[in-house]
């Protein structure tokens, strides 16, 4: 399924009540591209798949929904979970959260008592209030905490601002080497003195070096490549952003998919 007009209008919500509001000014067209190519190379497709339901390629028990889920990581618990305050659930997955606590709770790869679990997330899928609660867990939990590393060094770009909020949702928010906060420190401790360039904006790295930000995402996504296993066709794409010197956003931006084809990212969810 594509982005719809609603679809905007559900992401631009979150910065309301009852989410905490990034201090970074939102902007769902950086957004919005960022979930669409992890789309793209997850599904072939730009098109969101709020239905989606599968075995995790990766071991990760069932992925399923617009950013794939995972019962091993327990955020497709915390989808179902929201969908449960709303008026419309209607104990679709009553039978299943035992088990998925279970697996949230220790990690686990298995899919053992989840059987028609697919079945109930495809049908739920038609309920608006679902469609909402999955933007909802993506908002709060990788787009604000991304936010505040853009904050931390003084991120401009739209590419870079994409770039975190992408690493957060592929690679996971964590401090080890291979998640966002282990990457964004490893490549602020590669910079030992000031670098020029030409995107237009400076980071402000470990407090003291002024380092053009295209030059800093470069090296962000050489760390990345070498220390994720996840996420390799994302970084390939960002490069091809920049290599197109598309660095800020206001419409659309094309990006290389797999088969080495440019395709063209809408921001406007229609």
């Amino acid at each position: 399924m594509k982005f719809s007009a609603l679809s905007l209008g559900l992401i631009a919500a979150f910065s309301g009540a009852g989410h905490a509001a990034p201090v970074t000014e939102y902007n769902s067209c950086i957004n919005s591209v960022a979930l669409q190519m992890i789309s793209l190379f997850q599904t072939g497709s730009t098109g969101l798949s709020y239905a989606d339901c599968r075995k995790d390629s990766d071991g990760s028990g069932y992925a399923s929904g617009i950013i794939s889920f995972t019962t091993r990581h327990g955020d497709a618990l915390k989808v179902i979970q929201e969908f449960r305050t709303t008026g419309s659930y209607k104990g679709e997955f009553d039978e299943y959260m035992d088990t998925l606590e279970e697996y949230a709770d220790s990690g686990s790869r298995s899919t053992k008592n989840l059987d028609g679990y697919c079945d109930a997330w495809n049908a739920a899928a038609d309920n608006f209030e679902f469609r909402l609660a999955q933007f909802t867990i993506v908002y709060d939990k990788y787009d604000v905490p991304s936010q505040e590393y853009i904050d931390e060094i003084g991120i401009k770009l739209s590419v870079t601002r994409a770039v975190l909020y992408d690493t957060a949702i592929v690679d996971g928010l964590g401090s080890s080497k291979s998640t966002l906060g282990g990457i964004f420190k490893a490549t602020n401790n590669a910079f030992d003195s000031d670098v020029t360039g030409e995107s237009g904006n400076s980071v402000t790295v470990n407090g003291k070096y002024q380092v053009d930000e295209a030059i800093w995402l470069e090296k962000f996504l050489d760390i990345r490549e070498k220390n994720s296993s996840a996420g390799r066709k994302n970084i390939e794409a960002y490069r091809s952003i920049i290599m197109h010197n598309e660095l800020n956003w206001s419409d659309s931006v094309t990006v290389t998919d797999s088969d080495g084809d440019d395709v063209v990212i809408n921001c406007d969810f229609t």
